[in-house]
């Protein structure tokens, strides 16, 4: 008898332990301002849209990477995986939230062109990239 006890009750702890392993669902949208001589402000806004928290964690220091390539070569022109800051960073963003993360870059680094960018976000699944191709900077 003690043996038909022990198999039901193994059935239904498994079941309750995969409710809890619902992934998360995030959109993400992406834009910037500025100009060539006020420099730029690279945004990615990123919005938990499941019901678990969504860790974003840093890459060089960073909880947003940009890396600017000119359209026509692909040659990259700015990359902030150059500028190495030696700290982790992380933020959760809980569910039914929008956080946007911001990359600032200096007058005068990028100089006006046509670009593709490259805006780059680490969580803890891995890397994502979402992108804007053939951008006019001026």
């Amino acid at each position: 008898m003690k043996k038909l006890l022990i198999i039901p009750l193994l059935f239904s702890l498994a079941g309750c332990m995969s409710l809890d392993m619902k992934p998360s669902s995030q959109s993400v949208e992406t834009g910037y301002t500025g100009s060539v001589k006020e420099g730029f402000v690279f945004e990615y806004k990123l919005t938990n849209t499941g019901d678990y928290p969504v860790k974003v964690v840093s890459r060089a220091g960073h909880l947003l990477n940009v890396k600017v390539r000119k359209h026509d070569t692909q040659k990259v022109v700015y990359d902030s995986y150059e500028e190495v800051e030696p700290k982790r960073l992380s933020k959760e963003v809980q569910p039914h939230t929008t956080v946007t993360l911001k990359r600032k870059v200096k007058a005068g680094v990028i100089p006006a062109g046509v670009y593709d960018i490259d805006y780059i976000v680490r969580d803890d699944t891995g890397e994502g990239t979402a992108g804007d191709g053939e951008i006019r900077l001026k």
